[in-house]
């Protein structure tokens, strides 16, 4: 239930802000207002707690974000939290964006390798995977020391695992299966 009321707001924000032509900067001043609410879960506590009337929620939310973002995102930020789904707010902004980046053609790939890669190999990686996916992407990259050795790639919920520790498991998984 939770996942289809986050595409149903994502998806009307993303249609409203379409027609007024302003969904770029809505992208942008949503994803401020994710970092910032990440950042202070006690904020989210407050605006879904029963006890506060929605009018002093909706006076907080402006307080907060009235300065920093278009009427359009303040309304929708009160609207959510009217409708009690404060508690849902980052994610709705999460597929906001998802929405924004399929229509531009982007796609955002997680990479994790067991050491840091240098830029050369970064941008290397980067145009392979546009090439392949024929889409621009923005990568974000981490670190796990655990891999031993390798690369992760995931992404829209895909993942091509050749680090070393994913290697062994496999190995393990396969030895385990004859043995039993």
């Amino acid at each position: 239930m939770a996942e289809s009321l986050k595409n149903i707001y994502a998806n009307a924000l993303f249609e409203l802000c379409e027609e007024k032509g302003i969904t770029a900067q809505a992208d942008e001043e949503l994803f401020s207002v994710s970092k910032i609410l990440s950042e202070n879960e006690e904020y989210i506590k407050l605006l879904r707690s029963p006890l506060l009337d929605i009018s002093v929620k909706k006076s907080l939310i402006e307080a907060a974000f009235g300065e920093s973002v278009c009427v359009t995102v303040l309304d929708f930020l009160c609207l959510v939290t009217e409708k009690g789904r404060a508690g849902s707010i980052e994610a709705i902004i999460r597929e906001f964006r998802r929405l924004w980046y399929e229509k531009q053609g982007i796609l955002e790939v997680s990479v994790v390798t067991a050491m840091p890669m240098s830029e050369a190999l970064e941008q290397k990686l980067k145009d392979k995977l546009e090439k392949v996916l024929e889409k621009k992407i923005i990568m974000k990259l981490s670190v796990d020391k655990s891999l031993i050795g390798g690369i992760i790639v995931r992404y829209d919920g895909s993942e091509m695992d050749s680090s070393v520790k994913g290697r062994l498991e496999r190995l393990r998984a396969q030895i385990d299966g004859i043995i039993a």
